[in-house]
């Protein structure tokens, strides 16, 4: 009879285990669904974005005119402003777009960085405007030309290149 017995409880024990594991799991995925439907709800959204501090906020503008006052120095390197995009949001983020206009010799160039040295996004535009620059020697750009160079600056920062049609 003890034989019997044992068999039962254990099927009783897994089948209780089976049921407090599905509960958690089932609790689980509810939990975040409404975390994720609370995250990217309008209403969740909009209160973050009116949220931003007017410290934030001078911040923000104290950033981006250190930005803009780039451009004038990025000029003597022979790369043109085309235009600014600026985001508010949070995280701001600043896009330059850019057009190559002269050639620089190198040794001018690094004159130029050395005046500036103090300023470290500069070094950073700079060299990405330098590296899509060196890019673009080495692809076959056949029926198309590149337009413009587009900078990134904020939380993922990166750099974009534009070919358009000859």
């Amino acid at each position: 009879m003890a034989f019997l017995f044992l068999p039962c409880i254990y099927l009783y024990l897994m089948k209780e285990l089976l049921e407090k594991v599905t509960s958690a799991v089932a609790d689980t995925k509810d939990s975040m669904m409404e975390t994720i439907e609370n995250s990217f709800s309008m209403d969740k959204l909009t209160e973050k974005f009116s949220s931003m501090t007017e410290a934030a906020s001078e911040k923000s503008a104290e950033f981006t005119n250190s930005l803009i006052a780039l451009s004038p120095i990025i000029e003597e390197i022979g790369f043109k402003t085309t235009g600014i995009t600026l985001s508010i949001g949070l995280p701001p983020s600043a896009v330059f777009h850019f057009q190559k206009f002269q050639d620089i010799a190198p040794e001018r160039r690094n004159e130029i960085l050395e005046e500036n040295k103090e300023n470290t996004m500069l070094k950073i535009i700079v060299g990405a405007l330098l590296t899509a620059d060196k890019y673009q020697d080495k692809i076959k750009l056949g029926s198309f030309k590149f337009s413009n160079i587009d900078v990134s600056i904020g939380l993922a920062p990166g750099v974009d290149v534009q070919l358009v049609p000859r």
